[in-house]
This record gives C-alpha cells, structure tokens and sequence, in this order.
C-alpha cells in the first residue's frame, strides 16, 4: 500500500496500528491528508481510537514487565523502564506525523506526557509503598520522562514539516 491520502486508507492504516502493526508508522509518516468539515470528526476519532488502543496494549505489557520480574535492585527497574520507553517508540511516532494538524498533534502531545507522569507518579507511590527506605529505586524512577529528549526532537520535527491544510481551519475542541 501506498502512502494514504483518502480517509479511507488512513482508517485501514490507523486500525492496523491499534491492532499493534508498528510497520503501519512508516507509511502513516509519509501520507496526506485534508481534514474538512466532512470528516474532521470521524478522522479525529479514528486516531484518538488507534492511539488510546495502543496505549491500553502498552499499559497492560508494562504490568505484566511488574508481574513477571521481581524488582529489587536498580538495575531491575532500569531494565523494566528502558524496555517500557523503547515500547512508547511507536505512540511517540503516531503523535509527530506531520499530517496530523496542529490542534490534533498538541492534544495528543499533552495526554501523551501526563500520562508519563502518572505513571511515573505511581510507580513512585508504589516504591515507597513496598521498598521503603530504597532511595536507589526512586531515583531511577525519576528518570523515566519519555519527552525529556525526545519532546525536542518532536518539537523541531513539528516546526519544519507543519502542514498548509492546518492555516485555514478553526481551533477544534478534542475530547478524549
């Protein structure tokens, strides 16, 4: 499949996407799209449904990483939080695309980093809860911020590729 530019292929693509097909991101990137009155809602709706399955599947994946590996040690929930920012690559990647208007990509940016910091609030609750005294683990804890670098890159990437359909519509309401 080509890159999508109908609203069609987008929903083909962006229903792979929520099925977990990470292969999808690639042709997501270079595709097109005009959002009209027509299918601004529909198309909205579409990408928050893709973006709220994937980050479900990413939530249940990273409970089960707790479930599955005993964490005593700072290097245990290092590797349980390198693991869990390199599955956050994909949704990362869904939030940029650059056909995406603005007021879309913002909405999703500013869910996508609290939910960053709610996890990284509850992991935190939960080290206190049940290693108190093991200032280790929380500092690692601190230092799961998924945007802290990358949210530059993103940025950058949003400034220089920002597409002509976003200039002529109004600001919309997205309600997730």
């Amino acid at each position: 499949m080509s890159s999508p530019s109908t609203y069609f292929e987008w929903c083909q693509l962006l229903e792979r996407f929520a099925k977990g097909d990470d292969g999808v991101l690639s042709e997501l990137e270079q595709g097109s799209f005009v959002v009209d009155a027509g299918t601004v809602y529909r198309f909205y709706n579409k990408v928050q449904d893709a973006y709220v399955e994937r980050k479900k599947q990413w939530a249940d994946k990273f409970n089960r990483s707790f479930q599955m590996q005993t964490i005593r040690t700072e290097n245990d929930i290092a590797l349980v939080l390198r693991d869990a920012k390199a599955n956050l690559q994909p949704l990362a990647r869904l939030i940029s695309i650059s056909a995406f208007p603005k007021d879309l990509q913002e909405t999703l940016k500013k869910d996508f980093d609290g939910f960053i910091t709610e996890t990284r609030k509850n992991l935190r609750e939960s080290i206190k809860k049940n290693h108190p005294g093991n200032e280790k683990l929380l500092f690692v804890v601190n230092t799961f911020d998924f945007f802290g670098k990358a949210k530059e890159s993103v940025s950058t990437q949003n400034s220089l590729s920002q597409p002509a359909s976003d200039v002529n519509h109004p600001k919309r309401r997205i309600l997730f």
